[in-house]
């Protein structure tokens, strides 16, 4: 019958360690093999210590079944803990890989890392970069888990782009459908077209440029200064197209328009609502509400059908 070769994860010294080590020792990391001195040291006198090996500097590779690399990682003045299967490390570099290809540089001042049970985890100042778009990540904690094909970052996270820049606290980057999911105080700045965008949990399709808002979510067209709310919907980048919904409202200097749904077309300003609207502007004074209307916010220009209207004396 065929055999299945189980996931491997080894770590190859390229320098002798600084503590002793006779022969090889067995971490959770894998097999650490080394050459031993031909002056033994003297043997650490704390079982703590005789826990650590401390290396000069250290490679750390990991391939599924089939052989394939998933991520490999190399970091000088390391310190390896037996027991928690743990490395400390300073000057840690390396890739996370997707279908045997090298996906993210990974890289970190001073970082600690560990894998159990196919999961690698970094912990520490880390920048990410993603080799097929140049997005540039910085994260305090990165989980690759290859098996979901799924990235998981938290800590001040900071996404760029040249014409984009997003923050958030936690996010998961979904590799087998090319998915961002952003949680906990999401911020996105997006120059073309000049939105800024606020909410708890946004979700993006990065390849398409589709932005789904889960949650309660701000948009401000900075060109205009026009904030719109809403319950949720989704921003088609694009196309320049918002679709919102669960309950809109959008403000602008000039006026201000209350729906249920909202078509907000960016590049000529043009919205569509329907449900329960609402609007009212104070030059010259006017109050409208209807079952649906259509128009220019900017340059107050709004029909309403079903309308009732009031138009306020000056």
């Amino acid at each position: 019958m065929p055999t299945t070769t189980p996931a491997t994860s080894t770590i190859t010294v390229t320098t002798r360690p600084i503590k002793r080590v006779i022969g090889a020792v067995v971490l959770g990391l894998g097999l650490v093999s080394c050459q031993v001195p031909e002056r033994p040291l003297e043997p650490e006198s704390s079982p703590e210590a005789a826990q650590q090996l401390t290396f000069e500097s250290l490679r750390l590779h990991q391939a599924d079944k089939n052989g394939q690399t998933v991520w490999k990682l190399q970091a000088d003045k390391a310190v390896a803990d037996v027991q928690t299967r743990q490395v400390t490390a300073q000057q840690v570099v390396g890739d996370i890989y997707a279908q045997g290809k090298p996906r993210y540089r990974v890289k970190a001042a001073q970082a600690t890392v560990q894998e159990a049970q196919e999961t690698l985890t970094v912990e520490g100042e880390i920048t990410a970069e993603d080799i097929q778009d140049r997005t540039v990540i910085k994260a305090r904690l990165l989980v690759w888990r290859p098996a979901q094909k799924e990235i998981l970052l938290k800590g001040n996270l900071e996404f760029r782009q040249p014409k984009l820049q997003v923050k958030a606290q936690e996010a998961i980057i979904r590799l087998r459908d090319n998915r961002l999911s952003l949680r906990q105080q999401v911020q996105v700045t997006n120059q073309k077209p000049a939105l800024r965008i606020s909410g708890e949990a946004l979700d993006w399709q990065w390849r398409e440029g589709l932005v789904q808002a889960l949650q309660p979510v701000q948009i401000v067209y900075t060109p205009e200064q026009l904030v719109v709310k809403a319950g949720g919907g989704q921003m088609d980048f694009p196309r320049q197209v918002l679709r919102l919904s669960q309950g809109v409202e959008a403000v602008h200097q000039r006026g201000r328009l209350r729906a249920q749904t909202v078509e907000w077309r960016i590049e000529r300003q043009e919205v569509t609502a329907s449900g329960n609207v609402f609007y009212t502007q104070t030059d010259p004074p006017l109050t409208v509400a209807g079952a649906q209307a259509e128009g220019n916010l900017a340059m107050r220009q709004i029909r309403v059908t079903r309308a009732r209207t009031q138009v306020i004396p000056e």
